[in-house]
């Protein structure tokens, strides 16, 4: 303001001397004062305005450039926030890795594991007819994903894990497009997945036997195992040798597979009816309680193993990001502790040198048990605050962590709100 007034002084002064200059010479002095002083105060006015719609273009032009690199901004000042990240979490499906997975391994019926190294091997691995059959139907019944057609060919549509298992189907040339039609009216109930109960519930009646239903499960290899009391062997149900599965699932989580394990449960008709669908709770809710209180024993079928790879830059922006931006790079995944290890280690998210640390390499529950969880209140200002309950055993535990396996979406907001 003190510039404004000397410079509006001057140039009173400046017109004042004009006047009594004759003519051409007069007027144009006057002209070049009022113009200055214009411009002047024009700057003056403008530049606060200038400078947020300068910045605005620059960050506009940035997100331009970034979407030319398959970068979606939703908003322009997410690049400046992003100066300030310290910490990065990472996903490990379809994040890191392509989410294009394969079968490569499966566990069914005989006691070593089977691999996948040919489009027909489901079908010439010698598995009995009755343990086809439930594979076939585990994957189709138990499935939000759907067949479309994609011009000359069906093509699966959907979870990339379920995406999966279908072109599984399809290798072996087993018409999934008219199979996965007949589970069409005969669903009685469904328990989708979740972080929390790491498995999916799926009650069929049978389309070829009206008079029987069929429960599918599949899910974590250690929440599934634990529902079953029996096994599939020789189109026999046999006791089951957990020791001897969860061996297998450790050795395909290391290779590094993502592990899926397969039951099924099978009642009569009007069991099902008496106990599920004519009582006073949903036939889902009566299933959980069901499972909670022990009340069902499935029978094991068995565990697949997929493959699925690493993006392609990943490793060198991971190396980037902790050497040179100085970083702390974190992988939490939902997947077996085995397998989010090996893939970090493979990301370098996790180096060799630190896999001996005591919390390099937590599971989600270890991981709540020593932290205890959130605790929420009210501040002074009447705002809903979260805290980690022990805080101090966080700072010991985030100093060294680096992969956190098999968590759910509180282990994550815990993780976020202790960082």
């Amino acid at each position: 303001m003190l510039i404004l007034t000397i410079i509006s002084a001057s140039t009173i002064d400046w017109e004042t001397r004009a006047e009594n200059q004759p003519g051409m010479t007069g007027y144009l002095i006057s002209k070049l004062t009022q113009q200055f002083n214009f411009t002047v105060v024009l700057w003056m006015c403008s530049v606060p305005e200038g400078l947020s719609l300068a910045i605005g273009i620059s960050l506009a032009f940035s997100v331009m450039t970034m979407y030319s690199d398959n970068i979606l901004v939703r908003k322009l000042d997410a690049p400046e926030k992003m100066g300030a990240i310290e910490e990065i979490c990472c996903g490990k499906t379809g994040t890191i890795t392509t989410g294009n997975m394969k079968v490569a391994q499966f566990h069914c019926e005989k006691t070593e594991v089977i691999k996948n190294t040919r489009k027909n091997t489901l079908l010439n691995c010698e598995l009995s007819g009755l343990a086809l059959r439930f594979i076939q139907e585990s994957i189709l019944y138990n499935c939000e994903s759907r067949i479309e057609m994609d011009q000359t060919v069906y093509k699966p549509v959907g979870n990339a894990t379920e995406v999966s298992f279908l072109k599984f189907l399809q290798d072996a040339e087993i018409p999934v497009h008219l199979l996965i039609q007949k589970k069409l009216g005969n669903i009685r109930a469904i328990c989708p997945f979740s972080s929390m109960t790491k498995r999916s519930i799926t009650v069929v009646r049978n389309p070829d036997e009206p008079e029987i239903v069929t429960l599918y499960m599949k899910g974590a290899p250690e929440v599934v195992v634990r529902c079953c009391d029996r096994r599939l062997v020789n189109e026999q149900e046999a006791g089951i040798d957990v020791d001897d599965i969860m061996k297998n699932v450790d050795s395909m989580a290391a290779q590094p597979l993502r592990v899926i394990t397969f039951a099924y449960l099978q009642m009569s008709f009007n069991d099902w009816q008496q106990q599920y669908e004519n009582s006073e709770k949903s036939p889902e809710q009566a299933i959980e309680d069901g499972l909670n209180n022990g009340h069902f024993a499935f029978c094991y079928l068995g565990t697949f193993g997929l493959r699925d790879t690493l993006r392609p830059r990943v490793q060198s922006c991971v190396q980037y990001a902790r050497d040179h931006a100085r970083l702390g790079v974190r992988l939490v995944s939902g997947d077996h502790i085995e397998t989010a290890k090996m893939v970090a280690l493979k990301a370098g998210i996790l180096k060799s040198e630190e896999t001996g640390k005591p919390y390099a390499v937590m599971s989600g529950q270890e991981f709540r048990q020593l932290v205890g969880g959130l605790q929420r209140y009210t501040n002074d200002d009447n705002q809903m605050v979260m805290e980690v309950q022990n805080m101090s055993a966080f700072r010991d535990i985030a100093h060294d962590l680096r992969v956190l396996a098999r968590a759910d979406a509180t282990d994550k907001l815990t993780l976020i709100i202790g960082l």
